[in-house]
């Protein structure tokens, strides 16, 4: 007698692949259909709902992880509640990052606009009789040692505007609302909801100071890095994929001297006689006591100025822009134009007193440190 096979139901199926761990979850087409996206939506937590913006903008759960201080572990469980909250599955988790599914895709753009709609709602609640505040994050050498000297004659011209100056060399959340305007090196990632426009060019070579230079010698080619010591900034944004190209090599071991995440830092080795390292040209106009080295090696770098949406018709924010955008012009200051510009060529602008008031005791001074 041949035996049959019993039919398995959709229950049994179900059940099954629920108790397979390597199985996808399951998510009932009824339960889908039974309520509509909006009122599956309201079960969501905010908190829920921004991390999940958060993770998606971040591109990947490892990335999200470090910009929200969050554990990985924590994401998924969180992850996993909206998804069990929607009844379907928002993102699939590859090695490329986390690609978004159609349902994720539509509720992303639900959180960008909620995003949007707390920070036009906090802006309304601080009133009208009140000062407004313009919040800056700029990369640490140039809020430092550019726009920091600046900063007051903008304010002194416009009494009734407080100015917060973040400087830090990792990226600021300009979408999420952690400042107004973020001045950066490198393009907000992609599906970030902000205002991107370009300030001008960055220009970096080789510096050193005389001090350095009179003990180990002027260097004629990256050939002659093994003789010298060299300085080097690791931090967020630095294109530290460009070593090789400083270095004329891939091989940098036992090259670099000194090593530091800090810009000031950085500046600060060079100018007191640490070694080599890559500066701005505008270094010159910070401080003569470091020395452009002409050894055919030039690197350039855009400036970015990404704005909140939210914030750009503030007239506050519209005048911390229009001030932005007369610090960083290639017309006033050479080593912002898009063409490479030599410091010995732009040194009748670094004699004038307009730019020596800017700096005037604030790297040189270290000579009495030295003494």
């Amino acid at each position: 007698m041949t035996s049959r096979k019993k039919p398995i139901d959709a229950a049994s199926r179900t059940r099954a692949l629920s108790a397979n761990p390597a199985a996808p979850p399951v998510r009932s087409a009824a339960r889908r259909s039974a309520t509509s996206f909006q009122d599956r939506l309201r079960r969501i937590d905010w908190q829920d709902l921004e991390l999940f913006l958060d993770i998606a903008e971040a591109g990947s759960l490892r990335a999200g992880a470090a910009k929200t201080g969050h554990a990985v572990g924590t994401i998924r469980r969180r992850l996993a509640r909206i998804e069990d909250k929607l009844g379907d599955i928002i993102a699939h988790r590859d090695p490329a990052g986390l690609q978004l599914t159609s349902l994720g895709d539509r509720l992303l753009k639900v959180a960008r606009e909620m995003r949007r709609s707390r920070q036009f709602l906090e802006q309304e609640q601080t009133g009208t009789g009140t000062r407004d505040c313009v919040r800056i994050a700029v990369t640490e050498g140039l809020g430092t040692y550019w726009l920091m000297p600046r900063l007051v004659d903008f304010q002194n011209a416009n009494p009734e505007i407080d100015v917060v100056l973040h400087c830090d060399m990792q990226r600021s959340d300009v979408a999420g609302g952690e400042c107004d305007i973020a001045i950066q090196l490198e393009h907000p990632s992609e599906g970030h909801t902000t205002i991107c426009r370009r300030l001008g060019c960055l220009h970096l070579m080789p510096f050193a100071s005389e001090r350095y230079l009179s003990d180990a010698g002027m260097p004629r080619s990256v050939d002659d890095w093994p003789r010298h010591r060299l300085v080097w900034q690791e931090a967020d944004q630095v294109a530290s994929h460009l070593l090789p190209y400083f270095l004329g090599t891939t091989d940098i071991d036992g090259l670099i001297g000194i090593r530091t995440n800090s810009s000031s830092a950085h500046f600060r080795a060079i100018a007191s006689g640490g070694g080599i390292g890559i500066l701005p040209t505008y270094a010159r106009a910070v401080s003569r006591r470091v020395k452009p080295l002409d050894i055919n090696l030039q690197l350039r770098r855009e400036i970015l100025c990404v704005i909140n949406p939210a914030r750009e018709a503030v007239p506050e924010v519209r005048l911390a822009l229009a001030w932005l955008q007369q610090c960083f012009s290639g017309e006033l200051y050479p080593w912002f134009r898009d063409q490479f510009v030599h410091p010995s060529d732009f040194e009748d602008i670094l004699s004038s007193q307009k730019v020596i008031s800017l700096f005037e005791g604030f790297i040189d001074a270290l000579n009495a440190d030295e003494n």
